[in-house]
């Protein structure tokens, strides 16, 4: 099990300070997509020259171009890339070829998908994803039925943990990666799911004169792996 830290916000200078103090104390350290897009693959790079060992995931979301933009990833340093669940099934193939090449895996996002969610599982996982990534369902903006809300009915929860629940059951190869909304307090609930990759953001950068510390106590709860 890994503790993942994602980051989407910040100034160029402050993700390499973050890379630098956090190398030690996350499994992988993720590029979110606002910082792909501010900053480019150069960031990669550079957190990839300062930490040759660290595992990074570049969340590029890929929707079509799998290939030139999984190779891309792949040649700036990531380990992992993050491919959205609605891509086309080639697209998705392709990047799992290409993966390959460089001993990289892929991540499909299962965001937005909660209708379809069982189904969708099932079909990447036979396309040959690594892991696949569900929202932990903590967070408000993620608990709606897109379909039934499109139809002006009220918006449909979903209860916590329930899509990463259905995923878990549609998986025989990939592995499940859980986000949003994970802390301290819930974090026992997410690991009863026996999940490959906890994504955790909030619960670590809010505690800003501690991120190492914050990371640590989380850490503590994950089973250990010798």
């Amino acid at each position: 099990m890994k503790l993942q830290l994602t980051l989407d916000h910040g100034k160029y200078h402050e993700m390499l300070k973050m890379a630098d103090i956090m190398a030690d104390h996350v499994d992988i350290f993720e590029i979110g997509f606002p910082q792909v897009i501010t900053f480019g693959l150069g960031l990669v790079e550079e957190i990839r020259k300062r930490h040759p060992d660290l595992c990074l995931c570049v969340d590029a979301k890929v929707f079509h171009g799998g290939t030139g933009v999984t190779t891309r990833c792949f040649e700036a340093g990531a380990n992992i890339v993050t491919v959205l669940s609605g891509a086309p099934n080639p697209v998705i193939s392709k990047m799992v070829e290409k993966a390959a090449g460089y001993n990289g895996k892929i991540m499909c996002d299962m965001a937005a998908t909660p209708r379809t969610t069982g189904k969708r599982t099932a079909e990447v996982d036979q396309l040959g994803v690594d892991y696949v990534m569900v929202p932990s369902g903590y967070i408000p903006e993620y608990d709606y039925d897109i379909d039934a809300h499109r139809r002006g009915f009220f918006r449909t929860k979903v209860r916590p943990l329930d899509l990463a629940g259905v995923v878990k059951r549609n998986l025989q190869h990939a592995k499940l990666a859980v986000h949003t909304g994970i802390n301290e307090s819930n974090i026992r609930d997410v690991i009863a799911l026996n999940p490959e990759i906890i994504m955790v953001g909030r619960a670590i950068l809010e505690v800003t004169d501690d991120w190492p510390g914050a990371a640590d106590r989380l850490k503590r709860y994950m089973p250990f792996e010798g």
